[in-house]
């Protein structure tokens, strides 16, 4: 009698945390699936490696387009031409740089305030790829975690083009001889706060605020 309540004991214990196992693991995987969901809405743009020359030539100067969901931006200078990308659902630009000659010099894909991210292609001016860069070499907190910080902090990351106002920064540096990240966000209307993440493990090494200057 005492050996079967004993069995019976060891059963239910052992059921009860198989069931803790099995709860612990749908709530993990409902976690997982919620965030990727999350992160599946987070838009960014493609871009590929061919070739290409400048879809519109302006004069000296800049000139807007906007395009549904698109504001383009495109600029001429003696030293060439520039051409970016918004997208008002996207945290991301399309950023291209051309030869005088037309050919295209580099381009990518860009925080909207700030650091490239992903690969970066650049030529020389008879349009041969010379170069293709990672941008997010040696950053394994990813410009994705970084999104998730700002959500987690309540830190606004703008999407599209913006035109007035501070717009959140995100760049990346090296500080003290180590891949960082810098989060600059204005936290009232004359302060700007500098948060500066490991860009390896995204732990905080500092922060601080300076003033705004609104010119």
């Amino acid at each position: 009698m005492a050996l079967a309540m004993e069995t019976s004991k060891f059963f239910y214990t052992l059921k009860n945390n198989s069931m803790k196992k099995i709860l612990i693991l749908t709530l993990f995987s409902i976690f997982t699936q919620c965030h990727s969901q999350k992160n599946s809405k987070i838009m960014i743009p493609t871009i590929d490696k061919e070739f290409e020359t400048i879809t519109k030539k302006i004069d000296d100067g800049r000139k807007d387009e906007i395009n549904g969901k698109n504001h383009i931006i495109y600029t001429s200078a003696k030293i060439g031409f520039g051409e970016v990308k918004y997208n008002e659902d996207s945290y991301f630009s399309v950023i291209k740089n051309f030869y005088p000659s037309k050919n295209i010099q580099n381009k990518g894909v860009a925080f909207n305030e700030g650091a490239p991210i992903g690969i970066w292609y650049y030529f020389d001016q008879s349009g041969k790829l010379t170069k293709e860069e990672n941008t997010d070499e040696n950053y394994e907190f990813t410009y994705q975690n970084i999104i998730t910080y700002c959500e987690l902090n309540k830190i606004n990351l703008s999407k599209g083009y913006k035109d007035s106002g501070y717009q959140t920064k995100v760049l990346k540096l090296d500080y003290e001889s180590r891949n960082a990240w810098q989060i600059s966000h204005q936290i009232t209307a004359d302060q700007i706060q500098e948060i500066i993440l490991d860009g390896k493990n995204g732990k905080e090494i500092t922060r601080k605020t300076v003033p705004f200057i609104n010119n």
